[in-house]
C-alpha cells in the first residue's frame, strides 16, 4: 500500500487504502498521516474523514476526531452514516443527550445494522446506565456476532459469571480466527482478559493480557534514551529558583479565578477516576474528564518549534484553558482536569496558573503497573505492553514526580495515596476538600452518586461504592509478574 501510494501520490484512494491498512494494523499514527492526505486530495471524501477520525480518536486526540465526524456526517451520502458520525462527533463533543436522539433515529434508519445498537450501549455505559447499556450490546452482538467492539464494551459493563461461558468461547473462536484485523484481535484480547478475571481463572486471563501486550508491542515501543533525557531536562531545568525566575519573567496579572483549575494527575490506573468521582460530587466543583489542552499547546508549539514562552503567549494560554474551565461550568468553583500525563507537564501548569491546585494521585507501584497492563489505552502508551517497559517508566515518573514535590509550594501540591483513600476515606476525603479551599459536602462520601459520564476504562468502578478488592491485586497474579517483580517492596513515592 505504501508503493501503491507512492506511485501515485495524487490519487486519494490510495492514501485512503493505505491509512485503513495502517489503521487495521494498528499503526493510528501513520494511518492518521495517510488520511489526511487523503482528505486534502479529495476535501468531501466521506470515508477518509470518517476513518481519520477513528484514527485520531485512538491517538487520544479527541476535539480533531471530533471535527472529522462532523464532516463526515455533512459528506455521507447514506442517511444512516450521517446520523452514525453525527452521533460519534457528539460523544466526543460529551453532548451524549443530543447524541442518544441521533442514534435512534439511525437504529430507524438502519434497523439491522449493530453500529446504532452499539454506539447506544457505549453512550449509555459512559452514563453509568449498565443495564440499558447491556441491552444494546446484546442487541449489537446479535446483528453482528462477530463485532468485537460491543463485546469489549460489554465485558466493562458488567461483572461476568458462568453463564457467559458461551459467549466467551465465540469470542476466542472469534480471537484465533485467522485474516482477523490485528486492532479488532487485540480488542477481543484485552476483554477476554478481563472477563476470565471476573471468572477468576487468573491463568487464562494472563494469557489473553500476554497476547494482547504482545501484539500491541509490535506497533509501538518506548525509546528509553530520550525520555530519560526529557525527564533530565525538566529536572534541570526547572529547580525551584529557576521556576520562580521564569515565572517572574513571564508574570502576568492575576485573575480573579485563577484557582478555578483542580488538576488530578499521575500514573494511569492510580485512582484519578475516583479521586475525580470524589471531588466532582461536591456542589462547588465540575468534572473535566481527561482534557488534552496542555498535551496539544505544547505539541503546537513543538512542532512551530517555537522558542519564546514569554508573558503574552502564557498569557494566551490561560485564557485559552480558562474558557474552556468556563464551557465546562460558568459557575464552578472550581473544574477538575484530570488527564494523568499532566505530570509531565506540571512546569507550564505553574506558570500560566500560580494558584491552580494539583491532585498527585499514587497507588501500590505493582498494582499501578499490572493494572495498566490489563488496559487497553486510547491514544499513544509506549511503555505499557512489556513489563520492564513499565517498570521502567515507573520509575522515571516516580524520579519526575520526586522533584515536583520538592519545588512546589505544599498549598499547591498534595499527594493522595489510593488505598489510604479505599482504607480511611472520610479522613481522606475531608483532607482532600479543605486542600481545594472549599467548605465540606457530605456528597463527597458517596461518589458512586456521581452522574457525571465517565469515558475511561474504570467506567463501572466508578459507579460502585468505594472498595478495597483492588488493594494488593498483584498477589492473585504473583506468578506472572515477571520483570515488575522488581518493584516489590517499594513505596509509591520516596519522599
Amino acid at each position: 500500500m505504501r508503493e501503491i501510494a507512492r506511485l501515485d501520490p495524487s490519487s486519494a484512494e490510495a492514501h485512503h487504502d493505505l491509512g485503513v491498512t495502517c489503521l487495521r494494523c494498528g499503526h493510528a499514527a501513520d494511518a492518521a498521516v495517510a488520511l489526511q492526505r487523503a482528505v486534502e486530495l479529495r476535501p468531501g471524501f466521506p470515508s477518509a474523514l470518517a476513518a481519520l477520525a477513528e484514527a485520531l480518536d485512538q491517538l487520544g486526540r479527541e476535539r480533531e476526531a471530533a471535527a472529522a465526524f462532523h464532516r463526515a456526517s455533512r459528506a455521507a451520502a447514506d442517511p444512516a452514516d450521517r446520523q452514525i458520525y453525527l452521533a460519534k462527533a457528539l460523544m466526543l463533543d460529551d453532548r451524549l443527550e443530543e447524541a442518544e436522539r441521533e442514534l435512534q433515529r439511525a437504529r430507524v434508519l438502519a434497523p439491522t445494522r449493530a453500529a446504532p445498537s452499539y454506539l447506544l450501549g457505549q453512550l449509555q455505559s459512559q452514563r453509568g446506565r449498565f443495564e440499558a447499556a447491556r441491552e444494546h450490546l446484546t442487541r449489537a452482538i446479535e446483528l453482528a456476532p462477530e463485532e468485537p467492539y460491543a463485546f469489549s464494551d460489554l465485558v466493562i459493563a458488567r461483572r461476568m459469571s458462568d453463564s457467559d461461558r458461551p459467549l466467551l468461547m465465540r469470542m476466542q473462536a472469534l480471537a484465533e480466527r485467522p485474516g482477523l484485523d490485528e486492532t479488532l484481535r487485540i480488542n477481543v484480547h484485552f476483554g477476554l482478559g478481563k472477563a476470565f478475571d471476573d471468572l477468576g481463572d487468573r491463568a487464562t486471563a494472563m494469557r489473553h493480557y500476554d497476547t494482547a501486550n504482545r501484539l500491541k508491542a509490535m506497533s509501538v515501543r518506548l525509546d528509553r534514551p530520550p525520555l530519560v533525557g526529557h525527564f533530565d531536562s525538566l529536572i534541570s531545568g526547572f529547580t525551584a529558583e529557576a521556576l520562580d525566575k521564569t515565572a517572574r519573567a513571564v508574570a502576568r496579572p492575576r485573575q480573579q479565578d485563577d484557582g478555578l483549575p483542580l488538576l488530578i494527575l499521575g500514573m494511569p490506573r492510580s485512582g484519578t477516576t475516583l479521586v475525580e468521582q470524589v471531588l466532582s460530587s461536591h456542589p462547588a466543583v465540575a468534572a473535566g474528564g481527561e482534557l488534552s489542552f496542555w498535551k496539544e499547546r505544547l505539541d503546537v508549539w513543538t512542532i512551530s518549534k517555537q522558542r519564546n514562552i514569554d508573558a503574552a503567549v502564557i498569557a494566551q494560554t490561560a485564557e485559552a484553558y480558562r474558557t474552556l474551565l468556563r464551557r465546562i461550568d460558568p459557575r464552578a468553583l472550581r473544574v477538575t482536569d484530570k488527564a494523568p500525563g499532566n505530570f509531565q507537564r506540571i512546569w507550564l501548569i505553574r506558570l500560566a496558573f500560580p494558584d491552580a491546585r494539583i491532585v498527585h494521585c499514587r497507588r501500590n507501584p505493582v498494582d499501578t503497573c499490572l493494572s495498566i497492563f490489563f488496559t487497553h489505552f486510547k491514544g499513544r502508551h509506549d511503555y505499557a505492553y512489556d513489563r520492564a517497559e513499565l517498570a521502567f517508566y515507573y520509575r522515571q515518573y516516580q524520579r519526575l514526580m520526586q522533584h515536583w514535590r520538592r519545588v512546589l509550594p505544599p498549598d499547591r501540591f498534595m499527594d493522595v495515596d489510593y488505598e489510604q483513600l479505599v482504607a480511611d476515606r472520610e479522613a481522606t476525603t475531608r483532607r482532600l476538600v479543605a486542600f481545594c479551599g472549599l467548605e465540606w459536602d457530605d456528597a463527597c462520601l458517596a461518589p458512586e452518586r456521581n452522574e457525571r459520564a465517565v469515558k475511561t476504562a474504570s467506567r463501572w468502578q466508578a459507579r460502585q461504592p468505594v472498595y478495597a478488592t483492588s488493594v494488593e491485586r498483584w498477589r492473585r497474579y504473583e506468578p506472572w509478574l515477571g520483570e515488575l517483580r522488581a518493584l516489590l517492596g517499594e513505596a509509591a513515592h520516596a519522599e
